[in-house]
């Protein structure tokens, strides 16, 4: 486990603290192909140019405890959408304006990833106690640190929760709305992130709130 000084040198350099005129910017994204290349397709309504920057607050610790984290200490205020509607899922934490490398990646929601495990290839039922997934929520799957992923469900894929099968503490995955169900062939446990798209309209004008970006470590 990471010491909490290794984790706050590590929160520096995502915020742009650690280095001198070292800075970061925040972008909307409509997609998220790969978590870890990482690869994303960020905004393109009509009026959107250069991203925000973003500034973050002191290191804390996170609640529950365990990590720590930096929340954004400033609005960010994006252009005005003078086009057609665009879905975002979330949002990517750049080192410059335009280009640049991207740092990070969030999703929009509030939603906490979720530890799931396939403990019977009998069944395509995924346990994790007081999920709080609903029907047709849509869920990226990711490697666990550690544990391998349950055959027959795909990293960097985005489910739909089905209403059959679904419990308090158990819930299946399909790649459609209401399709079949994930033929689980093998056990294992994977990190399952809960996600809505929020839509920019025409005329809006996107924004974070000051404490909404959370970096965690």
């Amino acid at each position: 486990m990471f010491t909490t000084p290794h984790r706050d040198s590590i929160l520096g350099v995502m915020a742009g603290t650690t280095y001198t005129g070292f800075s970061s910017f925040v972008g909307l994204l409509t997609v998220i192909t790969n978590w870890r290349t990482p690869t994303v397709t960020e905004a393109s309504y009509t009026g959107y140019a250069t991203r925000p920057g973003i500034t973050f607050g002191a290191a804390a610790d996170t609640s529950p405890a365990g990590g720590r984290q930096r929340a954004n200490s400033a609005l960010c205020t994006f252009p005005q959408n003078t086009g057609t509607t665009q879905d975002m899922i979330g949002y990517g934490i750049y080192d410059a304006s335009t280009a640049g490398n991207l740092k990070g990646i969030g999703l929009m929601d509030a939603d906490v990833p979720i530890l799931g495990v396939a403990n019977d290839t009998t069944t395509e039922d995924l346990i994790a106690p007081a999920h709080g997934l609903s029907t047709d929520q849509r869920v990226f799957v990711l490697a666990a640190p550690g544990a391998v992923i349950p055959t027959g469900l795909a990293e960097n894929t985005a489910y739909f929760v089905l209403a059959v099968g679904l419990t308090t503490d158990q819930f299946r995955l399909a790649a459609t709305s209401g399709g079949a169900a994930i033929n689980i062939t093998a056990k294992g446990a994977a990190l399952f992130i809960p996600y809505t798209a929020l839509t920019v309209a025409n005329l809006a004008t996107p924004e974070f709130a000051i404490g909404t970006i959370i970096v965690q470590v």
